[in-house]
């Protein structure tokens, strides 16, 4: 069931990334885009909600059943830390949760052994790629956007792609449910 909840997240994500990315990023709109990379706000929300969203993971080290507590602490903790001191912050969190999302859908489509899931895996591999690059240089957000806004070839392959992981998604959350539903 968790792995059709991250399915359908990461269905209605990508596609709304694919639309937002091909329609919304211009050389008119540019400027905007270009401050979302250091957005402290947006960025504080977003770290927070992964920190707290990817709590089961820490369970080979502390079992969630018997320190949530704890780690609900340490994980508004931690995201305030990082509000206070890190620069960056939106282009920062965005990177670990789609690190973290691409890690927990690979582990959890190998588990449900379903067709197609290879290539689910590949666009894990794409996603997480990409997310431990724009973590490592954050300000490479801000130039992605600068590279879509002047180039169309450049955002219509990356608003495709966006597209391919969606449908991706989509079709593994067909299979997903229909075992569920046997």
């Amino acid at each position: 069931m968790l792995f059709a909840i991250f399915l359908g997240i990461i269905f209605l994500f990508f596609l709304a990334a694919a639309f937002l990315l091909f329609f919304g990023v211009r050389k008119t709109t540019l400027s905007a885009w270009e401050k979302l990379p250091r957005n402290r706000i947006a960025g504080g929300i977003l770290g927070l909600l992964a920190l707290l969203a990817f709590i089961p993971n820490v369970r080979p080290l502390f079992p969630p059943e018997d320190y949530l507590g704890g780690l609900i602490f340490a994980a508004i903790l931690l995201a305030g830390l990082c509000y206070a001191y890190l620069d960056y912050l939106f282009a920062r969190a965005f990177a670990g949760a789609l690190i973290l999302l691409s890690h927990a859908v690979l582990i959890e489509s190998f588990a449900a052994g379903l067709p197609g899931s290879g290539f689910f895996a590949l666009m894990c591999l794409a996603a997480g790629t990409f997310g431990i690059f724009i973590a490592a240089k954050p300000h490479w957000l801000r130039d992605f956007f600068r590279l879509l806004a002047r180039s169309s070839a450049w955002r219509l392959a990356v608003s495709l792609l966006c597209a391919a992981w969606s449908v991706s998604a989509l079709i593994l959350l067909v299979q997903q449910t229909g075992r569920i539903l046997r």
